[in-house]
């Protein structure tokens, strides 16, 4: 999946293969946390609280396990021969993509503090279409993942689909804020629509790193010569 136009050199060998393996793990358990969020937000948006604390605690568990996958990385960094280029790219996609499960977990953990039952259906709403876009922004990203572990030419077309995506995903941020503030000024409790807002940006940083994510891997094509 990653390297950079020397890698022919060290690609073959087994540690490296290893490394490789590891990351697309990493990247798997990130995406399924993506999809767990997606759950998460329907549940709390129907006002299914047991449903959404069991599945926050689920995602949870999977950043957990994403950290683990991640310090597998670093460790095995540490005690590779890879030019320290290629450890450059590697350490900067594990670490980029890991923010996209550290946003989102803190992202539940907000949305759990407020009431749901509480929140204008506008609200939901609109947090249900960022979550929406969110899902796009990931396939976008899986795609320019492929096109690079297939070496075709086409990544940086595919990696363009996240940015317009995360653009989109800006825009809906920046009009569910404005409705979000509205309701502030009628809400019962202050921590509800604070809260919220809180997610909102937690999604929106989210949408961000995998953005940031496209990016690094726009990066290893041009250094394998794979655009």
């Amino acid at each position: 999946m990653l390297g950079s136009g020397h890698v022919g050199i060290w690609m073959g060998r087994q540690e490296e293969k290893v490394i490789i393996q590891t990351c697309e793990k990493h990247l798997e358990k990130i995406f399924s946390i993506v999809d767990k969020f997606k759950v998460f937000t329907d549940a709390y948006c129907t006002n299914d609280l047991e449903e959404a604390t069991r599945l926050a605690r689920n995602i949870a568990t999977l950043e957990r396990e994403a950290d683990e996958i991640k310090e597998e990385v670093i460790d095995n960094l540490m005690e590779s021969t890879l030019h320290p280029m290629d450890q450059d790219e590697i350490m900067r996609l594990i670490l980029t993509s890991d923010d996209i499960a550290s946003q989102l977990k803190s992202a539940t953990r907000k949305m759990l503090f407020s009431h749901a039952n509480e929140i204008p259906e506008i609200v939901k709403s609109g947090l249900k279409q960022m979550v929406n876009a969110l899902m796009e922004e990931m396939a976008a990203l899986m795609e320019t993942i492929a096109s690079l572990q297939a070496h075709r030419n086409d990544v940086f077309d595919k990696a363009e689909k996240t940015e317009r995506m995360e653009e989109i995903i800006d825009d809906l941020r920046v009009d569910l804020l404005a409705q979000i503030l509205d309701w502030a000024d009628t809400a019962i409790h202050i921590r509800d629509w604070l809260m919220i807002k809180e997610a909102v940006e937690n999604i929106e940083l989210s949408s961000d790193k995998i953005e940031d994510t496209a990016d690094v891997l726009r990066a290893i094509a041009i250094l394998r010569g794979n655009r």
